[in-house]
């Protein structure tokens, strides 16, 4: 999950000193990644462009995303069509990504947007502080985390329906271009809503790029230190917990996993725990929950339904390893795109939960038992 800054404190700097350092290198990295859309286009602006993108380590992925029109274009099978259907949606969802982070290079979103993380890096609490917090009572620091957590929330919010109201012409335009043609939006029925979920998912990922990555360390570090003795009770039940079979979940014996559900595990420990936007984390868990459902199908020839479907999934968290669950789930409940809090991530993001709570509810003295 990549959490830092549990109580203790670097005696070769200062954390005031890494601060300022922190800040000056995000400041020179906008910047550079602003240069090409705001200076004056000069006849080797491309190859500023190619050498950016080689500093910033980006031509792995641009070449992972690439795909022609013509490619587009051609007949080809079903499987091949999804693949390349797939690639698209991944061009439209950065297309749209670079345009809203043109966006906040507007002097006046720029402007916006650096008072509020300068404000909340202001209100921050010390080392210290955090440490009194504690002394003072179990929640207190809990408390501060939560309230951060609510004017983050509120921001992103924010300047996420400011760019889906205010570009929506442009952001239609974007998605018209013939190298989207083959994604359907042109269909009445379910065109619409794709292309807007589209436009509203690739929106909020930029906008947590701009506002949560500058404060992932200090959003982390009090959830971090405010959870610590939450996770360490469930890091204690959980490797207890990973040596029991799957009968101990009261998973029956028609819906186990000969492979005890390894692929939706590592989907978790790796896409959930190892991501570092929330938005991210959300998607890796749906896709988890999804994969159980896939690999039933494969295994079995019975449907699973949701009262069989959340004891996997609590056999499945158990097994991930993940590093600070408590904080994980705090920190994606608090900072879920509203407009996904009802339907399927909503959804799952609720089952995900409610496995945290059960786990830590658990008395191990007891076993696993009435498992919800």
């Amino acid at each position: 999950m990549g959490w830092s800054g549990v109580f203790g404190s670097d005696a070769t700097e200062s954390e005031s000193a890494k601060e300022i350092r922190r800040k000056q290198l995000e400041l020179f990295l906008r910047k550079l990644c602003g240069f090409v859309y705001v200076e004056t286009i000069h006849p080797r602006l491309a190859d500023v462009s190619v050498h950016l993108q080689s500093f910033l380590g980006c031509e792995e992925s641009l070449q992972k995303d690439s795909v022609s029109p013509d490619k587009i274009a051609i007949e080809v099978d079903e499987n091949e069509h999804d693949c390349i259907q797939s690639t698209t949606l991944s061009l439209l969802k950065r297309s749209i990504q670079r345009y809203a982070f043109r966006v906040f290079l507007l002097p006046v979103f720029d402007q916006i947007l650096r008072q509020f993380i300068d404000a909340a890096r202001s209100r921050a609490p010390s080392m210290d502080q955090m440490i009194a917090l504690d002394r003072r009572s179990r929640s207190a620091l809990k408390d501060s985390a939560h309230l951060e957590l609510e004017k983050v929330q509120d921001f992103l919010d924010q300047l996420q329906e400011v760019i889906l109201e205010g570009c929506m012409s442009d952001l239609i335009a974007l998605s018209g271009r013939r190298d989207f043609s083959n994604l359907g939006f042109h269909n009445k029925n379910h065109g619409i809503e794709m292309r807007d979920s589209i436009f509203n998912e690739s929106v909020r990922e930029q906008v947590e790029i701009e506002v949560y990555v500058p404060l992932r360390s200090i959003i982390s570090r009090q959830l971090v230190n405010g959870y610590r003795h939450d996770d360490l009770e469930m890091q204690f039940k959980m490797q207890a917990l990973r040596q029991r079979p799957q009968s101990s979940f009261k998973i029956k014996p028609s819906h186990r996993s000969p492979t005890d559900w390894q692929i939706v595990s590592k989907i978790l420990n790796k896409d959930v725990g190892r991501s570092t936007l929330p938005c991210a984390k959300l998607s890796a868990i749906v896709s988890a929950a999804k994969q159980i459902f896939k690999l039933h199908a494969a295994e079995h020839s019975s449907n699973l339904g949701a009262d069989e479907f959340l004891p996997i999934f609590i056999f499945c968290i158990v097994r991930a390893e993940l590093e600070r669950p408590c904080a994980l789930s705090i920190l994606l409940q608090s900072l879920c795109d509203k407009s996904k809090r009802i339907g399927e991530t909503g959804y799952y993001l609720a089952s995900f939960e409610a496995a945290i709570s059960y786990v830590r509810d658990l008395d191990l003295a007891e076993g696993v038992t009435g498992v919800p």
